[in-house]
C-alpha cells in the first residue's frame, strides 16, 4: 500500500488548495499552460463526443487528490470552430452528472470536500485502488479519468486488475484515461533498461525550495514507470478478458524536456533549469532570456543502445527545441541572417512556426503592451515548444508523463 505521509504533509502545507500558478511549486506556469492544456487538448474530442451523445457526463477521478481533475475537465477550451464567443469551455460544471473523486489519502479527500463542498454533483471517497475498482456497485461512468501519474502508484499487476474491473463496469461506449510516469524520460535514464514489473524510486522534491531538499525532508516512494507498449499490452489483455473492444485514441509523450526532475537532477545527476526557464517564458512579468533554455542531452548518449527508439525520439524533439531557442535568440539580437537560415533549414512545420515568431517580432508595434518580450514574445515561444511536443508521433514513454486515452465499447 502506498505510504501517504508525504501527501498528508503536503496538504497541511497548502500544496493542494485552489492556489494559482507561478514560477515555482506544484501549480507552476508549466503545469497550467503546458501540462494541463496538453491533457485538455487530448480529451477535447472525447468530451465533445460524450456531450453530443448524452448531454451530461458521469466521471470517476482515480487518484483525485483534492479534486484538481474537476477544474481541469471543466476548463477544456472550445475548438476554434465554435463561433459563440460567450462559450469559453467545452464542459460546464452543470453538465457533469456526477464527479466521483477517489483517493487513498484521507487528507486529500477532506481537502477536496472543503474545496468543492458547495457542489452537490461532486463527491469524494477514500479508496485504495490497489484493492480494485471500489464503485462496481454504482452506475457505469462515461469517463474513467486519472491524471498526473496517480495510477503509477499501482504495480503492473494491480493496474491490470483495476483496468479489467473498469472495462467490465463500463457500458456502451466509455473512455479510460491513463497518465503514467514515462520510463524513458531524460530525467531518469538509469531506469531505461528496467520494466514495468519493477517499482522504482520517486520523490516530489520539486515542491520544496532548492535549499530545503535535504535527505531528512525528501520522502522517496516506489512507483511504476511505463513504456507505451507495456501499457497497451495491459489494455488489450484486459479487453480480451472481459470480452470488450479497446481502441487507443491517443498515446502521447508529455513533458519530455520540462519534466519536474530535469531541474532537480536528482535522478540523472545533471540538473538543468529548463522548467524554470519555461516558467519565466510563460510569465508576463519576466522577459524570459535564453540562458537556461538550451537543453543539453549529451549525457543520454551513454543510453543510446539501451533504448534506441526512445533515444531517437528525444534527439529529434531536442533538435527542434534547439532550433526554436536559436531563432528566439537571433530575433532578440536582430540577427536577420541567422533567422532566415534557421527558417530555410527547418522542416516545413517547424519552418512555419519560425516564420510566425519572426512575424510577431517584426510587428511588435501592433501589440499594445508595456513589455513586448515579457507579454508576447516569451509566451509565444513557450507555446511553440509545447505545440511541437503535442504534435509528435505516437508516444513511447519518453516524457515525464505518458498520456493514454482508450475507448472501450461493447462487442
Amino acid at each position: 500500500m502506498l505510504k501517504t505521509e508525504f501527501y498528508e504533509a503536503a496538504v497541511r502545507q497548502g500544496f493542494y488548495g485552489l492556489e494559482a500558478g507561478g514560477l515555482f511549486g506544484k501549480k507552476d506556469n508549466v503545469r497550467k499552460y503546458w501540462e494541463d492544456l496538453f491533457i485538455k487538448l487530448c480529451l477535447r474530442e472525447v468530451v465533445a463526443s460524450l456531450l453530443e451523445r448524452k448531454g451530461t457526463i458521469r466521471i470517476v477521478d482515480l487518484g483525485c487528490g483534492s479534486g484538481e481533475g474537476f477544474e481541469l475537465l471543466t476548463h477544456i477550451p472550445v475548438s476554434h470552430e465554435v463561433a459563440a464567443l460567450d462559450q469559453n469551455f467545452l464542459l460546464s460544471a452543470d453538465q457533469i452528472a456526477l464527479y466521483a473523486g477517489l483517493d487513498i489519502s484521507p487528507a486529500m479527500v477532506e481537502q477536496g470536500r472543503r474545496n468543492y463542498g458547495d457542489r452537490p454533483n461532486v463527491q469524494f471517497s477514500q479508496a485504495d485502488l490497489a484493492e480494485g475498482f471500489p464503485l462496481r456497485a454504482e452506475e457505469p461512468f462515461d469517463l474513467y479519468f486519472s491524471s498526473y501519474s496517480s495510477l503509477s502508484h499501482l504495480t503492473a499487476a494491480d493496474l491490470a486488475t483495476l483496468t479489467r474491473q473498469m472495462m467490465s463496469h463500463a457500458q456502451g461506449a466509455a473512455y479510460l484515461v491513463y497518465d503514467m510516469f514515462g520510463r524513458f524520460s531524460p530525467e531518469w535514464p538509469a531506469y531505461w533498461s528496467r520494466t514495468c514489473e519493477e517499482p522504482l524510486p520517486y520523490n516530489m522534491a520539486y515542491l520544496l525550495p532548492e535549499d530545503q531538499r535535504t535527505a531528512d525532508r525528501l520522502e522517496t516512494f516506489p512507483v511504476t514507470y511505463w513504456a507505451a507498449e507495456e501499457l497497451e499490452g495491459i489494455l488489450q489483455a484486459a479487453a480480451e478478458n472481459v470480452r470488450k473492444r479497446a481502441c487507443v485514441r491517443a498515446m502521447k509523450d508529455r513533458s519530455i524536456l520540462v519534466g519536474r526532475h530535469m531541474d532537480t537532477g536528482l535522478f540523472n545527476h545533471y540538473p538543468q533549469r529548463i522548467r524554470c526557464a519555461v516558467n519565466r517564458l510563460f510569465d508576463r512579468d519576466y522577459r524570459g532570456d535564453v540562458s537556461h533554455l538550451g537543453a543539453d542531452t549529451a549525457y543520454l548518449e551513454a543510453y543510446r543502445e539501451v533504448q534506441p527508439q526512445a533515444w531517437e525520439r528525444i534527439r529529434q524533439y531536442h533538435q527542434d527545441w534547439t532550433t526554436v531557442v536559436q531563432a528566439y535568440a537571433a530575433l532578440a539580437r536582430s540577427d536577420n541572417a541567422a533567422v532566415k537560415h534557421l527558417i530555410e533549414a527547418a522542416p516545413p512545420e517547424l519552418s512555419d512556426e519560425l516564420k510566425m515568431l519572426a512575424w510577431v517580432y517584426r510587428n511588435a508595434s501592433r501589440f499594445p503592451v508595456v513589455d513586448f518580450w515579457a507579454s508576447v514574445m516569451g509566451p509565444q515561444v513557450a507555446c511553440v515548444l509545447r505545440n511541437l511536443e503535442y504534435t509528435l508521433p505516437k508516444g513511447r514513454g519518453c516524457g515525464h508523463g505518458l498520456l493514454c486515452v482508450v475507448e472501450v465499447v461493447d462487442p
